[in-house]
Parts: C-alpha cells; structure tokens; sequence
C-alpha cells in the first residue's frame, strides 16, 4: 500500500517526507511554467490608505476615494462572528484571528512566486503553511495566460477598488481566480461573500480593460481537509447582490 501512499501525496502536492518523519524536505524548483500576457491596457498605480479599524480605501488617479470591495463587505453586521468570539473568548479569539490571516498571507505569497515562475518558492515558510500551498498546486497548474497578479483595480460606476488575486485562463476560460484558507471545508451556501467579491473584481475589470469575465473561480486550501476546494459560478447571479451591498453601505455610511 505504500507506493498509493505516495502517489497520493505526489497527486495532492503532500511532501511525503514532512508527512512520516519530521526530516527537512528538499526545497521544490518550479518547473511548471506559466504565460503572462499581461493587460490590455497600462494599469494604474493606485495608493492605499488602511485605517487603525483595518477599513481600507484607494485613491485612483483621478483623485476619487473608494472603498475596497472587502471593507464594503465587512460593514454588514456579522452576528455569528460576535457569537465566536464571546464563546471562545477575546483573546483567544484575537489569537486565532491573527494565525488565520498569517496563514492565508503565506499561502498567498507562494501562489504569487509560484505562478510569476520564480524558483524555490516555499523558502522560508512555516511547514503548516507549506502543506497549504502545496494542496492548490495541482489546481493552480490549471491556471495559464495571466493577465494579472496581485494588482488594484477600481470602478467609478461600482465607486469600489480592491486588490485581486489573479486574472488568467482557468481550463481555457477567462477568469477572476481568488485564493481562500480555512480551516473546515465549507459549502458554496456559505460563501457567497466570496462570489460577490470576485464579481466585483470582474466588473471592475471590464470596466477598465473592456474585457469582459463572464465566470469566477475560488480555490480553498482547507488546513483540516485532505484536498483543496474549487468553486465555480458565473458572475450573472451576484451582480444584483453586489448591486444592492453597496447601496446599503453608501446609505449607512453617508
């Protein structure tokens, strides 16, 4: 049974030795190579201002301040998030917090190194967040023809900006590809914040490329889980959602 052990392992993007033994693992090279195409059009560089609440908004070159499409997001009450903390308690939950956004930063990271072709792109990151990379590598492989990486995009019809992950070809399809982390599975019901947020980036795409993104793709790499996440959906459903989030944070916010 060990030879489908290790097929396993290599299938998913497991390190075989990091999961028998505490041994260091030789550092991968890529030897997968992505296209980039790059954009219709120069993108703009747009400044980013954070406030202390973490509320984040972008100064696009014609000096409007819009708020990123997470900030927007994260103005409707979340009252199962008030639940969590009490019954976990703050600062156990601060603590939990913060590795989960560690988490997702690092796995991050290396999608980006991994998909700009740059080598040993697991270097000096935590194993834990190694093994997490390394569940989306065999997805991310479906990915070709980028467009974009890691870059702010805005719309003056939405009066939002954000920073999306990755705009390419998924299997030959234009796609907004965004990159999630969690720590349970969880079902396409329970993320439609997700959707509209790469609706969002899709719109804003068009808007200044005048290239249209028809469908979104999610990847999740689930740390209790075996094998990564993919959810696909295209934009049409979540327009009319994003539509009315930013009139109800436009109204409150006022």
């Amino acid at each position: 049974m060990i030879h489908v052990w290790v097929f396993f392992c290599l299938q998913f993007g497991y390190n075989y030795n990091t999961m028998i033994s505490d041994t260091p693992s030789i550092e991968p090279i890529n030897t997968r190579m992505f296209t980039h195409i790059g954009s219709p059009i120069e993108m703009p560089e747009l400044k980013v201002v954070t406030a202390p609440s973490g509320k984040r908004v972008y100064h696009t070159p014609e000096g409007n301040i819009y708020p990123s499409i997470t900030t927007m997001l994260g103005h409707k009450e979340k009252p199962w998030l008030t639940d969590w903390q009490q019954s976990l308690g703050q600062d156990k939950a601060k603590k939990e917090t913060k590795r989960c956004v560690d988490r997702g930063v690092a796995i991050h990271e290396m999608a980006e190194k991994y998909l700009s072709n740059e080598s040993n792109f697991t270097k000096n990151y935590d194993q834990l967040h190694v093994r997490g990379f390394n569940q989306l590598k065999f997805k991310l492989n479906q990915i070709n023809n980028i467009r974009l990486q890691e870059a702010a995009i805005y719309s003056d019809q939405l009066k939002l900006a954000g920073r999306v992950d990755c705009i390419g070809e998924y299997d030959g399809v234009l796609n907004v590809i965004d990159f999630k982390t969690s720590n349970n599975n969880k079902s396409e019901q329970m993320i439609e914040d997700y959707f509209i947020q790469c609706t969002a980036y899709a719109i804003m795409w068009h808007h200044m490329t005048g290239e249209a993104i028809d469908q979104v793709t999610i990847l999740m790499s689930v740390e209790k889980g075996m094998v990564p996440l993919v959810f696909q959906d295209s934009i049409d459903k979540y327009v009319s959602p994003l539509l009315q989030r930013i009139g109800q944070y436009y109204k409150e916010t006022a």
